[in-house]
């Protein structure tokens, strides 16, 4: 059964938006990131779009979660929590446990409706607010051409094995301060574990080639731990198979969560091939440029500053 409902947030209540960074002396995927995203300044990127942020989706509260807060000492208009790492090869296991760390914190808070966790490469474009007019625990976005065709076969984590992009993206995911979210935000860390625990044997598959080689041989990367990057996407597709693949279930429980599932196309759009227009965007609540897509952020950014 679902866990009980806690009290609706007061009608003019706000919610937050909150970008998680961990400033490392080596990044733990490096040498494997493209050129673009090598060449990317992290404090550039956390400074835009925290900024577009908070102009595009002025309800919104900003909150960053990094391990280098004086970095932004000059930004009054954004809320700092410190968070350590203690070890860069479960940068996005801890970033997964931050997520749930940080709706455990707020349970039953009632000026608040709610959260939305942003990568630091994803831009709002428009106000957010209408997302927590729907009703979940949790909502997370699923990318409509990892559906299809359906799966000739799902392995024991009811994942399919056959080299296809990942069904749910960790760039974008929202919550409301219940127990349910933090129960399932404990799920997904317990599954994380369990695939985690399975090493080489997890990783040894076409499951583990992210990205298609482009022409200067400098895009394609694979990893050697799921700790440091894939594991959150692997763990959220993973509970959630059953609602997923063969037949999309947008609105289920999972975990004893009230789950919803929002298309990738207005909620985490991220153009296919990399290069779009602005009128691309009409209609979409978030854009994320990932990957060798990064190398236009600041041209994007400044268009939507």
């Amino acid at each position: 059964m679902m866990a009980p409902t806690m009290p609706a947030p007061s009608p003019d209540a706000s919610y937050d938006i909150v970008f998680y960074h961990q400033f490392l002396d080596a990044h733990p995927m490096r040498p494997s990131q493209s050129a673009a995203e090598a060449a990317m300044d992290p404090r550039m990127m956390i400074d835009l779009a925290t900024a577009i942020a908070g102009r595009r989706a002025p309800a919104g509260r900003i909150v960053l979660v990094t391990n280098a807060g004086a970095s932004f000492a000059h930004r009054s208009d954004i809320t700092i929590e410190h968070r350590e790492l203690a070890d860069p090869a479960a940068l996005q296991y801890d970033r997964t446990r931050s997520y749930r760390d940080y709706i455990a914190a707020r349970v039953g808070q009632s000026d608040r409706r709610g959260v939305i966790f942003l990568d630091t490469d994803a831009l709002a474009l428009r106000e957010l607010a209408p997302l927590f007019d729907q009703s979940f625990d949790v909502a997370l976005t699923y990318l409509e051409e990892a559906l299809t065709p359906p799966p000739a076969g799902l392995d024991h984590w009811g994942l399919p094995d056959d080299g296809r992009l990942s069904a749910i993206n960790f760039g974008v995911m929202a919550a409301r301060f219940t127990p349910a979210a933090v129960g399932f935000f404990d799920a997904a860390l317990a599954r994380f574990d369990a695939i985690a625990a399975e090493g080489g044997d997890f990783l040894g598959t076409r499951r583990n080639s992210f990205r298609a080689a482009a022409s200067g041989g400098d895009a394609q990367f694979r990893i050697g731990d799921v700790r440091t990057w894939g594991g959150g996407q692997f763990a959220l597709t993973s509970l959630l198979s059953a609602n997923l693949f063969g037949t999309l279930r947008e609105d289920c429980e999972v975990a004893g969560a009230r789950v919803r599932l929002l298309p990738s196309a207005a909620w985490n759009y991220s153009p296919s091939g990399g290069r779009f227009s602005m009128d691309m965007l009409d209609g979409r609540f978030i854009l994320h440029l990932k990957g060798s897509r990064k190398a236009q952020f600041a041209a994007v950014a400044a268009w939507l500053a």
